[in-house]
């Protein structure tokens, strides 16, 4: 068993450096407990839609997350933001608007990582955790 400890910052520029976020993700930043950005939708009308997500529980392989979209945009953006994201998200995530759930076995399977099964995820004063266990 081993326990890796990132801060927040450190997690976004292992998440950027790997290229494990949708290339519409921009703009990432820490505040609290929460991780901000905007999502580049390529739209004249609603180019960036700020949102945010918060962690919230590590279920079986699953790391479960809310999302929120700020202000207003979260009525008209909806819809189409979710036929937007699914086509564009990687197979290890999925959405179910506010819902956002990372299946960590598939990624870490799909980026050729062996031998290794995530146990817990917390994030909490600004650390987000890891604790392994063997496969």
């Amino acid at each position: 068993m081993a326990r890796i400890i990132f801060g927040f910052d450190e997690l976004l520029e292992i998440l950027v450096c790997n290229s494990l976020l949708p290339r519409t993700i921009a703009r990432l930043r820490v505040k609290g407990e929460r991780i901000h950005f905007v999502i580049k939708t390529n739209s004249f009308i609603l180019p960036f839609i700020p949102a945010s997500v918060k962690y919230l529980r590590f279920e079986g392989d699953l790391a479960i997350f809310e999302l929120a979209i700020a202000g207003n945009r979260a009525d008209r953006a909806k819809g189409w933001f979710k036929q937007m994201l699914e086509v564009k998200m990687p197979s290890w995530m999925k959405l179910e608007y506010p819902v956002l759930s990372i299946d960590v076995g598939k990624l870490l399977t799909e980026k050729s990582i062996r031998g290794i099964r995530l146990k817990e995820i917390s994030f909490r004063d600004s650390e987000f955790t890891l604790i392994t266990d063997r496969a």
